[in-house]
């Protein structure tokens, strides 16, 4: 069985919540660094990300799309591996079954890559959508104080008051290198 990174796109690898994925789409200077180094340590990295922009119309399905692969083009450019990336076009009011929390893509990925989710960590920033995605995937979750992270935390902790995180991390990097130090410690 494998293990994964569950990654968050958005207020997580880069940008914000109301950021387009087009050409002004920026990663972290953390990210690269972050996705690599799971990568290196035997982690597929995989993302799931909510972008109701598409169904709102901000963009479309094509637009996102052509975007996504510039992005994917410039991490495999870095080094980067990205193993998939599940996308959830829908908007909340559409009650779909892909809109993260709903494991969903998760109980994919697992089938897809022979995933153990005892082995692998969601890591976002939001505690509504990342960390109750990680409860209802039986998986372990870092939430990141990037995007939306210390809001999560603060006045928006009632939204996911039934679970906590496993770890909070300043950013992605700190967050890999988290996870990491807490496998050695239980070696």
């Amino acid at each position: 069985m494998n293990k994964a990174i569950i990654w968050d796109l958005l207020g997580t690898l880069g940008a914000d919540s109301q950021t387009l994925i087009n050409n002004n789409f920026k990663f972290f200077d953390q990210a690269v660094p972050a996705l690599q180094k799971a990568d290196e340590n035997g982690f597929l990295n995989i993302i799931i990300t909510n972008q109701s922009h598409i169904a709102h119309e901000r963009m479309t399905l094509e637009e996102y799309n052509d975007s996504l692969g510039k992005l994917l083009n410039k991490l495999e450019n870095e080094g980067v591996k990205i193993a998939e990336v599940y996308t959830c076009p829908h908007a909340r009011k559409d009650n779909c079954h892909c809109k993260k929390p709903q494991p969903f893509f998760v109980r994919e990925a697992i089938k897809k890559y022979d995933l153990d989710s005892k082995k692998c960590y969601v890591v976002g920033d939001s505690g509504k959508n990342d960390m109750l995605l990680a409860k209802n995937s039986d998986m372990k979750s870092v939430l990141v104080l990037t995007g939306e992270g210390i809001e999560s935390l603060t006045k928006n902790r009632h939204l996911w008051n039934e679970t906590k995180p496993t770890h909070i991390a300043e950013d992605c990097l700190d967050a890999i290198e988290k996870i990491l130090f807490k496998q050695i410690e239980d070696l």
